[in-house]
């Protein structure tokens, strides 16, 4: 009977831990991402998620606001919430919400993204006013995302990783309208990657040219150019897709590399 119980605890104990691993992988599927824009009498708050999958994600969200004040303990939170569909490679901004730029109290605004099932899938967290600790673990959060470690080397054998790069050689005007179009989604979705992203355009049949995507040395899409706006604008939205998916892609084999 007593090892039939210690069994179970045992079970249990690895059921919580295989639990709060998973719990802390977040921004993965969907990234929640909030964006301050301040003047000299408020800080306009926007919360948005990006949708870095292939399919389409049905999401619930909450954008709180946590005033503490340090002199007498009072203590206000504001919510806004919401559902709407993400479709795939999508991202759009949530809610919006203003405070003082004068306020001298810690405030914490905290965006959390949940899927139909209130998975947490998307977090990000700001406090402005913050303490010390606040600080520090902000600091040690850059840390983690810009792979330095705390002793200030470079986590990377090879250097110093160059990020974000895309490079245009575009012939004509439509050419170089897609290619706009596709940088503004590049970066307006912070995709940020390590390869570099190449759109190519080149001439094809009967003095029409075509235009080649190239994440590093592989094509992901590639289609005759039309001068049309919206057709352009359809193409550089189905472009940002496959490159989020390549890069994506990319990275999993490089992980799994790493872990062989």
């Amino acid at each position: 009977m007593f090892k039939t119980n210690r069994h179970i605890i045992l079970l249990l104990f690895l059921l919580l831990v295989t639990t709060s691993g998973f719990s802390q992988i977040y921004n993965t599927q969907i990234e929640a991402k909030i964006n301050l824009e301040s003047n000299t009498e408020f800080i306009e708050v926007t919360g948005s998620a990006f949708n870095k999958t292939s399919i389409n994600q049905n999401i619930r969200y909450v954008l709180s606001v946590i005033k503490n004040n340090p002199q007498n303990s009072n203590r206000s939170k504001n919510d806004q919430s919401g559902r709407l569909v993400l479709t795939s490679g999508q991202k759009q901004n949530l809610s919006k919400t203003t405070i003082s730029a004068n306020d001298t109290d810690r405030i914490i605004i905290l965006l959390l993204v949940y899927n139909t099932e209130d998975v947490l899938l998307g977090k990000d967290r700001i406090v402005l006013n913050g303490t010390s600790e606040d600080k520090a673990a902000a600091e040690k959060e850059l840390l983690l995302k810009s792979s330095i470690s705390p002793d200030g080397t470079h986590e990377k054998d090879d250097g110093v990783i160059l990020r974000g790069i895309v490079i245009e050689q575009t012939k004509t005007k439509p050419g170089r309208d897609f290619y706009k179009m596709f940088y503004s989604l590049y970066t307006g979705n912070n995709i940020n990657g390590e390869k570099i992203v190449t759109i190519n355009e080149s001439l094809a049949l009967a003095n029409n040219t075509k235009i080649e995507v190239i994440v590093d040395d592989d094509i992901v899409l590639e289609f005759f150019v039309r001068p049309q706006n919206d057709y352009l604008k359809t193409m550089s939205q189905e472009a940002i897709k496959r490159v989020y998916i390549q890069l994506q892609k990319i990275k999993q084999e490089k992980n799994k590399v790493k872990y062989y």
